[in-house]
């Protein structure tokens, strides 16, 4: 019996979720990416920046999306405060705790980092079986 067997039931199905990755980080990026394919979900991004991440934000058929806070030392809330207009879920993936939010945007879930890949699918996963 090994561990990876014993984790694979574990792992959600996000077949059909669309999921906005902002991620400045690559490894990070690429790490959370495969997790979100290999459940089946369809990753747009990941983006590194605010810029990039605004437009997909706006415009872009989304389940949820998984949100960094610090991008390049810009503030990732603007993206958040989009995702908010749109009544789109999102988890916060950061290395902030939650005082760093405004009081505005606290209702999303909160992950802070170094948090284990499991933790985010599952948050993932909650947010996309909301809708």
């Amino acid at each position: 019996m090994t561990a990876a067997s014993d984790e694979k039931p574990d792992k959600p199905d996000l077949t059909g979720s669309r999921v906005l990755l902002v991620e400045d980080e690559y490894y990070i990026a690429d790490d959370l990416c495969r997790a979100l394919e290999d459940c089946g979900a369809e990753v747009i991004g990941p983006v590194p920046s605010v810029d990039k991440a605004l437009p997909l934000a706006e415009n872009e058929s989304l389940t949820c999306a998984v949100l960094d806070i610090n991008l390049r030392g810009e503030s990732g809330l603007r993206v958040a405060e989009m995702l908010q207009r749109r009544n789109l879920p999102f988890v916060y993936s950061t290395g902030y705790g939650p005082m760093s939010i405004p009081e505005a945007l606290k209702g999303a879930a909160h992950l802070e980092k170094p948090f284990r890949v499991e933790e985010l699918l599952h948050a993932v996963s909650q947010l996309s079986h909301r809708q």
